[in-house]
């Protein structure tokens, strides 16, 4: 089984409009990688915001766990995503493939999120991509916390249930008061500036109404120039 949507490659150019500036931010010789995991994350919420049958979404996502985390190579062959995945991914990756996509996975559940099932869903989607794109550079650094506070807030930014979208704010808020924004290095400068462009709102537990705006891009402007 290929899930690939006709169409669908490896062009950053795909990205939504937040990630494809934090892309710019990445050291040149890490975008490559960067692109790729921030890919592979709007691909697992294409699954997930596809809806339909929620048993074939969970098949979707046990066929990525089975590519990328069991490296089953009977499976992925032609899929674009996969191939590159297999050729550049660094060594250690496949426990924080396996987090993000236990963290949308989360999102297939029948029963409404408990304010603990969405503290879980942040660490593990965000704490997965995050410690995904920090590589080596966070190996000593626990990226968790700035992880699932980027993580809650862009799901509040795209779920349709405002009361959901409120709740998983105030998470964040919480979460933000346990940990501060991700080290520096150059490496990590685009987590930085994810966290730095979620955290106002998630303070202010303020649902950004059009999702990434011009004042999110003025935060982001002003957290680089700081950085």
């Amino acid at each position: 089984m290929v899930n690939t949507p006709p169409g669908v490659g490896l062009s950053t150019a795909d990205l939504a409009p937040l990630q494809r500036l934090l892309l710019a931010y990445a050291p040149a010789p890490a975008r490559p990688w960067h692109g790729l995991c921030w890919l592979l994350d709007q691909r697992l919420a294409g699954v997930v915001q596809r809806g339909g049958e929620p048993t074939i979404a969970a098949i979707r996502l046990a066929w990525w766990d089975a590519v990328l985390v069991e490296d089953d190579r009977t499976k992925g062959g032609g899929e674009p995503l996969v191939e590159r995945w297999r050729a550049v991914a660094p060594a250690g990756t496949r426990a924080a493939a396996e987090r993000l996509i236990d963290g949308w996975r989360m999102l297939l559940s029948p029963e409404p999120l408990s304010d603990e099932d969405l503290r879980a869903y942040g660490a593990a989607r965000g704490g997965g991509l995050f410690n995904l794109l920090a590589g080596e550079a966070g190996r000593e650094a626990d990226l968790d916390g700035p992880g699932a506070v980027w993580a809650l807030w862009d799901l509040a930014t795209h779920v349709r249930d405002e009361e959901l979208a409120r709740r998983a704010l105030a998470t964040a808020r919480a979460l933000a008061e346990e940990a501060g924004a991700p080290p520096a290095g150059r490496t990590l400068k685009p987590l930085r500036l994810a966290h730095a462009v979620a955290l106002p709102d998630v303070r202010a537990r303020a649902v950004p109404a059009a999702g990434f705006s011009l004042r999110h891009y003025g935060r982001l402007l002003r957290a680089s120039l700081r950085d």
